[in-house]
């Protein structure tokens, strides 16, 4: 799917130009300040352009195979396991890609560099020339990590934000939410029991999880076995990303049927409600901060959600919303009319929305 694939090379860029940088910056600090010492000659046997394309080539070649391991990690089957199988998996990975650039490295100098000293992985690990460039790749790697797990926890961009103090006053945007229940969810639990209830609660979030990513939408919060996920309005209704999430994640539930009657008895369905608008952003919390979301437009879409069982239909939209959608073919729209939803003075409109292909 064209959004999805537009996700994964995203990552994998952002994860080029990360280790083409990092490269950079290690071999301009490595060799700052060098011959500068009192009593101390340097002799380089490369030129600074010709340090500079080894550290530009090496850290491509790292970023390449970086981006294709945090692609391969970024399946839902590697989320899934515990963070310590995660460590391991990964640290075996990392280890033969420092080997495989090492290699590189030394091939590409006793090739092509204008220098006679034959090198080799043996005599730059003898050197102790491996310590600095282990450690270097170790927190270059650690330091990724981290960025990739907060933008997970917050999302895209929100460390960034919250670092530059966007959202200490608060400020309006303009957003799109989606309520996310599941189906029947008392029932489901009654008859399961709550353990095993919260099993498949758990399974589901995983497959969103999965989904949701590759459609610009960001997951607000988890409240019991609902969850309410966001857009910045133009990339929601963009390519109609928000209603596509919805479908996709319909599909990706169809598709693991087999294992969802196995291990559950059941097919999981969801229900939602849409809708879009200006509201308040802002940061809250000392010891545990959060950016938080003050206004009418949550309180509507919660109400919207609702009515999904009235009109006996999965997704639900406000006129306003639906009004921007650039609805396609494979979209069979119905008007609802207008309907005065729970604590409003002014009806809504709602649309429904199937999908026909």
């Amino acid at each position: 799917m064209k959004i999805r694939t537009q996700h994964r090379l995203k990552v994998f860029g952002l994860t080029l130009v990360y280790w083409v940088m990092a490269s950079m910056v290690y071999h301009v600090l490595r060799r700052i300040g060098i011959g500068a010492e009192i009593g101390i000659e340097v002799v380089s046997p490369f030129s600074k352009l010709e340090g500079f394309r080894i550290a530009f080539l090496i850290g491509t070649l790292a970023g390449t195979f970086y981006g294709i391991l945090e692609l391969v990690f970024d399946n839902n089957w590697m989320q899934r396991k515990s963070l310590g199988s995660r460590l391991v998996i990964k640290t075996v990975a990392y280890t033969v890609l420092v080997g495989l650039l090492l290699t590189f490295a030394t091939h590409y100098m006793n090739n092509e560099a204008s220098t006679t000293r034959q090198l080799s992985v043996e005599g730059i690990i003898e050197s102790g020339a491996i310590f600095s460039i282990a450690t270097f790749f170790i927190l270059a790697s650690a330091l990724y990590s981290f960025l990739r797990m907060v933008n997970e926890k917050f999302g895209p961009g929100v460390l960034f934000d919250m670092i530059m103090g966007k959202y200490r006053s608060p400020r309006v945007e303009k957003k799109i939410f989606m309520f996310l229940d599941l189906k029947s969810s008392t029932s489901l639990a009654e008859h399961m029991g709550y353990l095993k209830y919260s099993k498949l609660i758990q399974q589901c979030f995983y497959d969103l999880n999965e989904v949701v990513q590759h459609f610009h939408g960001h997951i607000y919060q988890y409240v019991g076995d609902e969850a309410i996920i966001s857009w910045d309005y133009e990339e929601g209704v963009k390519e109609n990303a928000c209603i596509d999430f919805f479908f996709f994640f319909q599909r990706r539930l169809i598709e693991k049927k087999e294992f969802y009657k196995e291990n559950f008895g059941v097919l999981p369905e969801f229900k939602a409600g849409l809708h879009g608008g200006e509201l308040v952003v802002t940061e809250v919390g000392v010891i545990k901060k959060e950016i938080a979301y003050h206004g009418d437009v949550i309180n509507t879409t919660a109400r919207i959600q609702a009515q999904c069982n009235t009109f006996d239909t999965p997704l639900l939209i406000s006129g306003e919303l639906f009004r921007d959608l650039p609805l396609h073919q494979k979209y069979l729209p119905s008007h609802l009319g207008e309907v005065l939803l729970k604590g409003k003075e002014v009806p809504v409109q709602l649309h429904s929305v199937k999908n026909v292909w």
